[in-house]
């Protein structure tokens, strides 16, 4: 008799609490703001941006050249914590048999991608992020977020 009542109390407890108020309709998510990469009023010139250093893989440095409201010129290298450029030798302290090698290779190459795609698009949100390089991606963003402010101040 004890289990019947138990199950019963069970089932009328979820009874109660599967008619509550839809916690997704009461509180929506946040609608996805599009950021807009503004060029229209950037001065000519050429900015240079160094990011943040991340505490095991280094900082990067983006220069872009700004010509009549467009990105000319983009150029962005990746340095490891001895301040040393990422290249062909980055993460080969293992062997370049090794998957750390061939992971820091990904970023390398990302690093060499970056620049390319922000020309071709001039939007710095419709530069895709690599997978395997999302430090130097979020490095990429922040440098070229500084010199379009110092670029439009």
């Amino acid at each position: 008799m004890k289990k019947i009542l138990v199950v019963g109390l069970i089932l009328t407890t979820q009874i109660f609490v599967g008619c509550g108020e839809n916690s997704a309709e009461k509180n929506p998510p946040p609608k996805k703001v599009e950021k807009v990469f503004d060029l229209s009023k950037a001065k000519d010139g050429t900015y240079t941006a160094e990011s943040s250093r991340d505490e095991k893989l280094g900082k990067s440095i983006l220069t872009l050249t700004i010509r009549d409201k467009k990105i000319t010129d983009a150029k962005f290298s990746g340095y490891d914590l001895f301040g040393n450029e990422k290249g062909e030798d980055y993460g080969s302290l293992t062997g370049k048999d090794s998957a750390d090698y061939k992971k820091a290779q990904v970023a390398v190459k990302a690093i060499k991608n970056y620049p390319a795609q922000l020309l071709e698009t001039q939007d710095l949100y419709k530069v895709d992020a690599i997978s395997g390089a999302s430090i130097s991606y979020g490095q990429f963003v922040e440098t070229a977020e500084k010199i379009l402010t110092d670029a439009t101040e």
